[in-house]
């Protein structure tokens, strides 16, 4: 039997293996700067054939996304980043394939997890906001910088850097903890995945090589995960600060746990901290099969191998600090 993401799917679409996708992109709807239009305009002007907008714990801007790439020939894939806990630590899991306009049964327990990690943002950025201005630091420029959308942490965080009370994401987490609240919150990692697989959805762990954010996730993570039944279907095999060395270990790790490969620049902004890249088609093949999008390639040439891709990053960056701003979920 189908499964409903499958149900709702646009039709077979086929790309060569060298065509242009980014399934990581972020947009105003959390923490990100581009605009719907703003980045699909981008991804045209580059030549992306697929694109995922996986916001954090918000899919507000797939729908516009969405419509907006069928105009211009580029394929949407509905994602969204969400914020996991399990073991004491946050987890950020890549959902694709669950549309913001479902209104199934299969999806209703999907439905759930984002309204309710929306609610519990909301509470606390209205708590944070509380102790930041209760401290004597005003936040009068916070609804012009929140412009209309629901109130969330980043929102408060950033225009108390604007408000100059501090200088970074960082400090602004650091403050509202020192004043006793909290920035961040997380659903159960085996709630969310569970939920995302009886809408149909696809879990890929995002970015599990980089330290700076959540903390890196190792093979025996994966194998614990799967030993308490949750079922992670993929990872983020290709991801902006990875060398050579660090793709073709994912890659391995992916294909001896029968895990798909996903490829994201994590694009947060034109420049923040990098434009959407322009991932080979091919490298994502599996998970692209997952949503009616076939990939042809040669069958004499391998699908990857170390130094096919122009943009990897250098092994002695590869370690350093994405951002000194980069704090919790918004990343």
């Amino acid at each position: 039997m189908l499964l409903p993401s499958v149900l709702s799917t646009p039709p077979q679409l086929t790309l060569a293996a060298g065509d242009p996708i980014d399934l990581h992109l972020h947009t105003l709807a959390s923490d990100g700067f581009w605009t719907p239009s703003g980045l699909i305009d981008h991804l045209a002007g580059g030549g992306f054939k697929v694109a995922a907008v996986c916001d954090h714990d918000t899919q507000r801007s797939v729908t516009e996304a969405t419509r907006l790439g069928a105009e211009r020939g580029i394929r949407v894939i509905p994602g969204v980043e969400m914020t996991c806990g399990w073991r004491e630590r946050q987890w950020h899991v890549l959902i694709y394939g669950i549309g913001p306009e479902r209104d199934d049964a299969d999806s209703a327990a999907f439905r759930a997890c984002l309204a309710d990690i929306d609610q519990a943002l909301q509470e606390l950025a209205d708590d944070a906001k509380r102790r930041i201005e209760d401290s004597g630091r005003a936040l009068p420029s916070l609804e012009e910088f929140r412009a209309g959308r629901p109130l969330w942490p980043f929102h408060v965080l950033s225009t108390a850097i604007k408000e100059n009370h501090v200088k970074n994401l960082k400090e602004a987490a650091e403050l509202v903890v020192a004043l006793g609240g909290r920035f961040t919150t997380d659903l159960p990692l085996a709630r969310v995945v569970d939920a995302a697989h009886q809408a149909g959805g696809v879990a890929v762990m995002a970015h599990p090589g980089r330290a700076d954010a959540v903390g890196i996730v190792t093979a025996a993570d994966f194998d614990e995960m799967a030993a308490e039944g949750i079922e992670i279907d993929g990872l983020e095999g290709h991801y902006r600060s990875y060398t050579d060395a660090q793709t073709t270990f994912y890659r391995q790790m992916a294909e001896e746990r029968g895990m798909v490969i996903s490829c994201g620049s994590d694009s947060h902004a034109p420049n923040l901290p990098v434009n959407p890249r322009p991932w080979r088609a091919e490298w994502a093949e599996q998970l692209l099969s997952r949503f009616g999008i076939a990939v042809v390639h040669p069958d004499d040439t391998p699908v990857w191998q170390e130094g096919t891709d122009p943009l990897v990053a250098p092994p002695e960056t590869a370690t350093a600090p994405e951002a000194a701003a980069t704090v919790g979920a918004t990343s």
